[in-house]
């Protein structure tokens, strides 16, 4: 009896290493799979594939804060064998960067801005001249790390015409 898989992503140490099984399709009878994680018997309709190993949705979990990666949208990250939300897996091995407004440490989970090659705080993301923070869609001018907003603009060009 053919039986439907969930969705589940692995990731390993880079982007590229991306396995993806999206509603694989086994010729296993499902009383023959064994949960990776509790080690019972897989009955459910649904369930997971990852790591190479079968999962009951609710047994798929990060190995550190316990979430749960089978929901729609959580990723797997897998690392020295320890399962990891994404959270997890940056704190763990991500990599910190500096916001190139305030100088201070942006943290590998948190949110951030990228314009080019700068990065910056949510909160420092913000014109120089006026203090508006952007949306979606805005326009911006990036000058070495200072911001200026589309109403801006034109002081940020008096500015450079009188140097």
């Amino acid at each position: 009896m053919p039986v439907a898989g969930g969705e589940t992503k692995e990731r390993g140490d880079n982007e590229e290493n991306l396995e993806e099984t999206v509603n694989e399709v086994l010729d296993i009878h499902p009383t023959q799979l064994q949960c990776g994680g509790c080690s019972k018997n897989i009955s459910d309709r649904y369930f997971l594939k990852a790591m190479d190993e079968y999962w009951h949705e609710d047994c798929l979990s990060c190995d550190l804060c316990g979430c749960r990666l089978g929901e729609v949208g959580r990723h797997l990250y897998s690392k020295y064998g320890r399962k990891l939300c994404k959270r997890d897996y940056l704190r763990l091995f991500g990599k910190d960067g500096t916001c190139c407004a305030c100088g201070k440490r942006i943290r590998a989970y948190e949110m951030m801005m990228r314009s080019l090659d700068k990065v910056f705080h949510l909160d420092c993301f913000k014109c120089f001249t006026c203090n508006k923070n952007f949306c979606v869609g805005d326009k911006y001018v990036l000058m070495e790390n200072t911001i200026f907003c589309d109403n801006d603009i034109p002081e940020f060009r008096e500015l450079i015409s009188d140097d």
